[in-house]
């Protein structure tokens, strides 16, 4: 056999392999689809004419326009309907030589930019009948949008104000999101102001649009301005404006690109588009119990006059003006409130290595032999992760714990670090490669492994900042190009679904929707510097964001560990703003947020 006929064989086997690949992509799909909608899918025409792009949507990034423009060289009418929040599209053409059209040009055939492979398509007897697009009238309580508050003149003199490249008192510069302060310079580390250290006082360049606020009733002279720099790509976790601060109403501006910002109150989840010149006035339940926040990404699902499409996002500017609060907060919402609720927040370097120290650390220790006992079953993401490693992998696990991730696999060289002696002598025991280490400061050179995980560590660290140096350590140690897979618990727990299992197997909370009363919530006072921290109730949904929670050992005996649950975005944009790192994936997983993170291979190579 000549070396072109074996070279045949070899594309025709690679191209048999494709197809019954991409085969199981749209048998996927289609089980997704009967699922997600109870729509029936045929490979053959249908009587209504319906089509399905089984791996083209808006979360793969296609838009409208673009799936428009190959649809238009084809057939003159149809329609074009794009669910939100899904990875697949419909078509519903005027006739069934129409649809057949589509199906033979576009099946296989037709790949679009930013796409791994060619779209597959499907017939269906039905189709949904909107897009799934939330109106104006379901936004939170007290959430107001007052589109073209200013002119594209006055944006632009706005705009024309700021210089990022200065360097004053009032300006400051986040991770990758530049911000400037006056009035009071608000401190991220905290979410708080200092009242009695007021910075230079609003610009007069501004003072029109207090003229304007007070057009629309507003009853503050707003003395606290923060102006927001987003880049795309770029943005902000989820979260409330610190109560005990700041007044009822909070006022933002938006200018340059447009965005989503997205509201959250237990179940519900809400997106808001925020035009150019768009004024959103948060007031009330939307001020006090919504979370708010933009997801770290660089396009957004908006509606136009045709439907649902993708908006690239722009440089967007915002400012955002609010009032300084004197004495304490007297709102309805105590659930929410931090006048009520002292949280770990609220804590400077020396407090978290205290707490850290005292409810983490010694309470490992006490507990790792019953720790050992209950810590055996790995978790199918994790293995996942852990099999897509190549042969001869250098994995660091940090965080090890009692090892259980680094059993098997003969072909990846696997150790790991533990801050607690009593886990990493239970590791030695059992023949594994493990140090003693703290997770802040990892005893290994840079670029020096070529995975890494950490799994249900970093929640145990107290501030924003501890936990972004546990990551850029972890980046640090990564080889260009590595990757690392991150856990921690979210505070966002499913009973209902099965990628959740804390609140599924409680005892006590068989009603997922069950309030928690605040005035019998425990809480612990945290000796040496005044801080006092709720006690969660094991098996119950999470009410605060840091907190103690129980381990009981066999005995009956009680310890407390502190953990700091995040909401959703809030590990992704810790990520975001860790230099070298670049997210890969993020998702939810049986109770927990899961990122994984690539180290650039330009930034690893300039620092080199």
């Amino acid at each position: 056999m000549s070396l072109s006929d074996k070279t045949n064989i070899i594309i025709e086997d690679h191209k048999e392999r494709n197809n019954k690949k991409n085969l199981r992509k749209q048998k996927r799909a289609h089980h997704r689809l009967l699922r997600d909608m109870n729509i029936k899918c045929s490979d053959r025409p249908t009587q209504v004419n319906h089509l399905m792009i089984c791996n083209g949507g808006l979360v793969t990034g296609i838009k409208r326009e673009t799936l428009q423009c190959v649809l238009d060289a084809l057939i003159s009418k149809y329609a074009l309907i794009m669910p939100t929040g899904k990875s697949y599209c419909f078509i519903t053409c005027n006739s069934k030589e129409d649809a057949i059209c589509v199906y033979n040009y576009v099946h296989g055939r037709i790949k679009l930019p930013g796409q791994n492979g060619p779209l597959y398509v499907c017939y269906t007897e039905t189709v949904p009948s909107v897009d799934n697009v939330i109106s104006k009238s379901n936004f939170p309580p007290g959430l107001t949008l007052i589109e073209n508050f200013i002119t594209k003149e006055q944006e632009e003199t706005l705009l024309g104000t700021l210089d990022w490249g200065e360097c004053e008192s009032v300006s400051s510069q986040l991770k990758h999101r530049q911000v400037k302060h006056f009035g009071y310079e608000f401190e991220y580390g905290t979410n708080m102001v200092n009242p009695d250290n007021p910075i230079a006082p609003i610009p007069q360049d501004y003072k029109f649009l207090q003229t304007l606020f007070d057009k629309h009733s507003h009853k503050y002279t707003y003395d606290q301005l923060t102006i927001n720099k987003y880049l795309p790509g770029q943005g902000i976790p989820s979260h409330i404006d610190t109560h005990s601060v700041f007044e009822d109403t909070i006022l933002s501006l938006s200018l340059g690109s447009v965005c989503i910002m997205n509201f959250k109150k237990e179940d519900l989840n809400i997106n808001v588009l925020l035009p150019a010149r768009s004024l959103l006035i948060m007031t009330g339940e939307a001020r006090y119990a919504w979370t708010h926040g933009i997801c770290p990404r660089h396009s957004d699902v908006i509606e136009t006059e045709n439907g649902t499409t993708m908006q690239e996002r722009g440089i967007r500017v915002s400012f955002t003006f609010r009032k300084v609060r004197r004495g304490a907060c007297c709102c309805n919402f105590k659930e929410y409130c931090d006048t009520r609720n002292d949280t770990a927040a609220f804590v400077d370097a020396k407090t978290a290595s205290g707490l850290e120290d005292s409810y983490v650390h010694k309470i490992y220790e006490e507990i790792s032999i019953h720790f050992n006992e209950t810590r055996h079953k790995h978790w199918p993401n994790v293995t996942k992760f852990l099999e897509s490693l190549k042969e001869s992998t250098l994995l660091l696990d940090v965080g090890c714990g009692n090892g259980k991730y680094l059993y098997g696999d003969r072909n990846i060289y696997k150790m790991g670090c533990d801050r607690s002696s009593g886990l990493a002598d239970i590791c030695r025991k059992r023949g594994f490669e493990v140090l003693q280490c703290d997770c802040l400061y990892l005893p290994y050179r840079d670029n020096c492994v070529d995975a890494a995980i950490s799994i249900a560590v970093i929640h145990h660290l107290s501030t924003r900042e501890r936990r972004m140096r546990a990551i850029s350590e972890m980046v640090r140690v990564l080889r260009p190009t590595g990757k690392c897979l991150i856990y921690v618990w979210a505070k966002e727990q499913r009973k209902n679904s099965t990628d959740s299992f804390y609140l599924k197997y409680g005892k006590k909370n068989k009603d997922e929707t069950k309030k928690i009363d605040q005035s019998k919530i425990g809480r612990e006072r945290i000796s040496g510097c005044g801080l006092t921290l709720p006690v969660h109730e094991n098996r119950t949904n999470f009410i605060h964001s840091d907190m103690l929670v129980p381990w009981k050992k066999k005995s009956g005996e009680r310890f407390l560990r502190y953990y700091h649950v995040f909401q959703e975005n809030e590990l992704a944009e810790l990520c975001t703003e860790v230099s070298a790192a670049m997210i890969k994936e993020v998702y939810y997983d049986q109770g927990n947020w899961c990122v994984i993170v690539e180290k650039c291979r330009e930034i690893a190579g300039n620092k080199n």
